[in-house]
């Protein structure tokens, strides 16, 4: 029987993955597990794994480098045979044949019709939805060009030489049109406030629903649209523009919703560290024999925090549509800043994990992280997350909540700092600042509180965890 290969969900917010590679063709035997395509999610690359061991057959036509494929496309079929039967997929995109229309409603005035684009071969069938973002951005009726991409495809390419072709025609002189007044905007308060960060000009959104309501999806098409049609500096200018990335605009877009829609506040604690590290020093050599890799300060709140998640529930949950989502397994979920962007991949059901286990997890998410490419349950998940930044000189700062999480932990740089202890003397002690930032919808005060000084206690008492 033959078995569906499809564009999973690899993170709690993709809805697209945008083909980069494939790293198998039609015929080729493959075993279960083995990466068979390279997919850009919203936040990383990502290696998209044979389901089965079998022939491939049956890749879907226009799934291909640049193509965008919405979560839950089945894209080809894995079979025990290669005589095997395969459902015919329709073309990505539900690709149609559009009536041509005729030249003379699509010339441009003085233009040579040899060098205009040819009609009927353009369409929203034809093009990815970020094209289609462009040429809704620039005002270009996507019926009126001749895709050069695979399969007749509209590419962003042949939407930018349509509108340098009209900017060179020339115009013939018409009456200005009467002024008149701009309609009222009906805008959702989230897409408002997103505006107002990115600065965008409401009145140049284009509304995606039939009823006009600007919604915060129309704000993120905006965006991208814009910076993918943002010009090129020219020579001489005084500043540098530079373009976000995929996983640096989605993540400043999940931010900026988090701080406006959860009402957020943060509880700091400060940590002697002196026994964390005596029991890293004493474990390291064995545990970097044992797996390759070494037991760092992440690992051992990684073991902390997991342990102590399992006393309070409420800390490991989701904010969901106005109900709280209480998690039975703990996924933790480690901030990994890269050039490409933040990162947050995952060390699944962290509980039941040894500090070895821990550290070698860390280990290959970091490597993964150095490269950008992830395994298709490495960044999705998540129930709670570490944000360190010790490792940079940073003391003390305060994360945004990772939604739809319902707490963060920031940790802050390990310094030795004059303590009083209890004979009155004063002595220099290995001190660490920790500050949990918690959604009051889903935590009060006291909780927060209850469950920080527990994870206080696993790291000045770290035997509690062995």
């Amino acid at each position: 029987m033959a078995v569906e290969v499809f564009i999973p969900k690899m993170s709690d917010h993709m809805e697209v993955g945008v083909i980069l590679n494939w790293l198998v063709k039609n015929g080729d035997h493959v075993e279960r597990g083995q990466p068979i395509l390279e997919l850009e999610t919203d936040k990383a690359a990502v290696e998209l794994e044979a389901p089965d061991s079998g022939i491939v057959k049956g890749i879907r036509a226009g799934v291909v480098p640049g193509a965008e494929v919405p979560v839950g496309e089945t894209i080809a079929f894995i079979v025990s045979r290669v005589e095997e039967v395969v459902p015919t997929l329709s073309p990505l995109g539900g690709i149609q044949a559009i009536a041509e229309a005729p030249v003379a409603e699509i010339q441009l005035a003085g233009q040579n019709p040899a060098s205009e684009p040819a009609a009927g071969n353009g369409g929203p069938g034809r093009a990815a939805p970020a094209v289609r973002r462009i040429a809704r951005e620039l005002g270009v009726d996507l019926t009126l060009l001749k895709g050069t991409g695979p399969g007749g495809r509209v590419i962003e390419a042949d939407v930018h030489a349509f509108v340098e072709a009209q900017k060179a025609a020339p115009k013939a002189e018409t009456p200005a049109p009467a002024v008149s007044a701009a309609p009222a905007v009906s805008v959702s308060p989230v897409a408002r406030r997103m505006a107002e960060e990115f600065g965008v000009d409401l009145a140049r959104v284009k509304p995606g629903s039939a009823d006009g309501r600007i919604t915060k999806e129309d704000i993120q098409a905006h965006v991208e649209s814009a910076h993918s049609a943002q010009p090129a500096p020219t020579a001489g200018s005084e500043a540098e523009w530079l373009d976000l990335n995929r996983t640096q605009l989605l993540t400043g877009q999940r931010m900026v919703e988090s701080v406006h829609t959860a009402p957020q506040f943060a509880l700091t604690v400060s940590i002697d560290m002196t026994r964390a590290l005596e029991l890293r020093d004493a474990v390291l050599a064995r545990i970097e024999a044992e797996t390759g890799a070494r037991l760092s300060v992440t690992g051992i709140l990684v073991k902390a925090v997991a342990d102590t998640l399992k006393h309070y529930p409420r800390v490991n949950a989701s904010f969901v549509d106005g109900r709280i989502k209480l998690h039975k397994q703990i996924h933790i979920g480690v901030a990994v800043g890269t050039e490409e962007g933040l990162v947050v991949p995952v060390i699944r059901d962290a509980n039941t994990k040894s500090m070895a286990e821990i550290a070698l997890e860390l280990k290959a998410l970091q490597d993964k992280a150095s490269r950008m490419r992830f395994g298709p349950n490495d960044l999705t998940g998540g129930t709670f997350t570490i944000s360190n930044l010790g490792m940079f000189g940073i003391e003390y700062f305060q994360a945004i909540i990772n939604p739809p999480e319902t707490a963060i932990l920031a940790v802050g740089q390990i310094v030795k700092t004059p303590v009083g202890m209890p004979d009155d003397t004063i002595t220099l002690r290995p001190i660490m600042k920790m500050t949990l930032s918690i959604d009051h919808r889903s935590l009060d005060g006291m909780l927060g509180a209850k469950f920080i000084s527990l994870v206080k206690e696993r790291l000045e008492q770290p035997y509690l965890m062995l």
